[in-house]
């Protein structure tokens, strides 16, 4: 039977398959974009090696440098290139394959390959053979300091024996990185028997559970996961074949190093990132839940400690403490296995982030501050902030207001008609329009309309809403009153932005983009189209410079779409973003992360001192962020107040999320407040 698949694996890769352009799935296909180390690396390999890939992620560590890799299933050679080209001609490459049409491409082109990357000869070596047997292949006991394979171990009905292999080859402190297809439960044999499911990765997808148990078995007693992304067949017979089963692409890391135990445990220890590995000085991601920032000690666990004093990584980190005392379960496990600790549903409140600030010892605002006592409101305002609604036709994980297609809560026109004499009487400039999807408010037109007489019109939308027919007008709309349009594009890349947003609504942003550029807008001056960035974890926004550089690029070249501008806003812990957060025991950390890079410059710039915020039922409040945790203004309460005199001048309340607006290059919504 084993060696039946063996052939049915080599005729389907080598014959079936001529591209990826063949695959009816999207299994085999890597739907993230690879980190930039590796991007870079691309366009230096040859089209004919490129062109047969089949892989499922990107598990290409970092600090490769001078290492020995072993790349196992490397078809054609894309990734045992991009390893050579990491390891640097210091370093060797190992690619093992079992397919000869594929192998053949791959030393067909080793020695080109060496020319363009300046290697005096190829620092490569390809093996005609089965992953499942190394030794026979003439690889040594502790002989390889990573191995990496992309979408192949599935297709082995030898999984135990090729771990087995794999931890033999790892010197200690060795690596094993790879990207491969795993299901939500044991396969029925019409599944695990089907020749295309088998050949397409799905076939022999192992269950994660039976795969944690396999791991130990063969030495490794942990480990980690980098990515997990939801695969969506897009053939229907295979759709009716999997059913409810759910198959997921992950990559997965896991070390040789003794001692490791199969929790993860607190032992007090910390470690900091010391930004050397070349490929990114910045931060590096240990997995899915763990960024180390250059420079900025983060808490972890007494494996991953023992991980980074053995393992290649031990000269780009300063790990510390005493690893005597134990404290229990390490963070994200702990939780895993006592999710009542924390309840999702919990809302972020003021008392939430008073008490996680004295847990972490973090200082209230006004203390950070030394050149005011107190902060005051401008005399007059320029900007009405109006969200007009909370119904949305998405989730996305970050929304702090939690809109979405469940919610009701809308601003009626009578109280858009308070917002528009309180506008006229206050002398305002700008009107900004949010929500929600502002346009699913069935009085917006009318507000635009009105409002565009009075002064300049923001509306901030999430681009997907316009490719409804119901509100696909609204572009006429728009572009007859000249509104700017601020639009929700988290980042430049599919992958992280569904993300955040939920899927398929790439897509329709970039066809909804390319609509208004068609018109002029993002190309013409009075019609400006802005960008919004959003972070999608626990850290500081970066440079709104350096990223509007990038957006620019990249949308571009890739979809030849123009923009006006990019906003860069930085995640606030409320709302649906700090639920998650408490639920995965980082809100104190991610409050302290704020505090200590809070940025005094950044303070005259906050958007409560130029602005008011009203609420869909007419309620002000400083700021969005305010409305959302009930923070009254000291002052009129309600719009109504001040449809007919001016807003009075008022002290503005500070509290925790003040860190928000003013850490590191700080965040408004008009984007970084600085940029030095």
């Amino acid at each position: 039977m084993a060696d039946a698949i063996h052939e049915q694996i080599k005729e389907y890769y080598g014959v079936t398959l001529q591209s990826s352009d063949d695959l009816k799935t999207n299994a085999c296909c890597c739907s993230s974009a690879p980190p930039r180390y590796v991007k870079d690396v691309l366009p230096l390999i040859k089209d004919e090696i490129k062109k047969q890939f089949y892989g499922c992620g990107s598990p290409i560590p970092m600090g490769l440098s001078g290492c020995t890799a072993l790349d196992l299933g490397c078809g054609t050679g894309r990734d045992v290139y991009i390893l050579s080209k990491l390891v640097g001609e210091r370093g060797h490459v190992y690619g093992v394959d079992m397919t000869k049409e594929q192998i053949d491409v791959a030393i067909r082109c080793q020695q080109e390959q060496a020319e363009i990357f300046g290697y005096k000869q190829p620092n490569t070596s390809f093996h005609l053979g089965y992953i499942e047997d190394l030794k026979s292949l003439g690889i040594e006991d502790d002989s390889v300091d990573v191995v990496t394979s992309n979408c192949v171990i599935n297709l082995s009905p030898f999984k135990e024996q090729i771990f087995t292999e794999v931890y033999r080859v790892l010197k200690e402190g060795g690596e094993l990185c790879f990207s491969d297809v795993f299901a939500d439960r044991r396969l029925p044999d019409e599944i695990k028997n089907d020749p295309v499911m088998r050949g397409e990765c799905m076939g022999g997808a192992m269950y994660l559970e039976d795969f944690r148990r396999l791991m130990y078995r063969c030495g490794f007693i942990t480990y980690y996961m980098v990515e997990k992304t939801l695969i969506q067949p897009h053939d229907f017979e295979i759709a009716r074949l999997v059913g409810d089963i759910k198959f997921y692409s992950c990559t997965v890391r896991a070390f040789k190093v003794k001692g490791l135990e199969d929790r993860e445990e607190d032992y007090g220890h910390s470690a900091v990132y010391l930004g050397t590995m070349e490929e990114n000085r910045r931060y590096f991601d240990f997995d899915e839940t763990c960024r180390f920032i250059k420079n900025k000690p983060l808490g972890v666990s007494r494996n991953v400690a023992a991980i980074l004093k053995t393992s290649r990584m031990k000269n780009h980190f300063t790990v510390t403490g005493e690893g005597e005392t134990h404290r229990g379960l390490f963070g994200e496990i702990a939780l895993q296995l006592n999710p009542t600790q924390y309840d999702k549903t919990q809302k972020i409140s003021i008392k939430t982030l008073n008490d996680e600030m004295k847990r972490y010892d973090i200082p209230e605002f006004m203390d950070k501050v030394k050149s005011i006592d107190k902060l005051y409101a401008k005399p007059k305002l320029t900007t009405m902030q109006v969200n007009v609604g909370y119904r949305c036709n998405l989730s996305c994980t970050h929304c702090f207001l939690e809109c979405g297609p469940e919610r009701t809560e809308m601003m009626t026109k009578e109280t858009m008609d308070f917002c528009l004499r309180a506008f006229k009487t206050g002398g305002y400039e700008v009107m900004d329009i949010t929500g929600g999807s502002p346009e699913m408010n069935p009085n917006l037109g009318y507000f635009i309309d009105e409002a565009s007489k009075l002064g300049k019109v923001i509306v901030r939308t999430n681009l997907t809403i316009l490719k409804n027919e119901k509100y696909a007008h609204f572009i006429d709309v728009y572009m007859r009153n000249k509104v700017r349009i601020v639009c929700s594009l988290p980042y430049y890349n599919k992958k992280v932005v569904e993300k955040q947003r939920g899927s398929c609504v790439f897509d329709p942003a970039i066809e909804i983009l390319r609509k208004l550029n068609a018109i002029g807008y993002g190309k013409k001056d009075e019609l400006q189209l802005s960008l919004v960035y959003n972070t999608d974890g626990p850290y500081l926004p970066p440079n709104e410079i350096m990223l509007e550089n990038t957006y620019r690029k990249v949308l571009k070249n890739e979809y030849d779409i123009e923009f006006t501008d990019l906003i860069v806003i930085g995640n606030v812990p409320i709302g649906r973003f700090g639920q998650e957060l408490k639920c995965q025991g980082k809100l104190g950390s991610y409050l302290k992360l704020q505090s200590e890079n809070f940025n005094e410059d950044n303070l005259p710039g906050v958007m409560c001192r130029d602005q008011i915020n009203v609420d869909y039922d007419g309620s002000l409040y400083d700021c969005e962020y305010y409305h959302v945790l009930g923070i009254k203004p000291m002052g009129e309460k309600n719009i109504a107040d001040i449809a007919d005199k001016p807003l009075t001048q008022r002290e503005i309340p500070t509290c925790a999320v003040c860190y928000s607006c003013t850490a590191g290059y700080g965040s408004s919504c008009g984007g970084n407040l600085s940029h030095g």
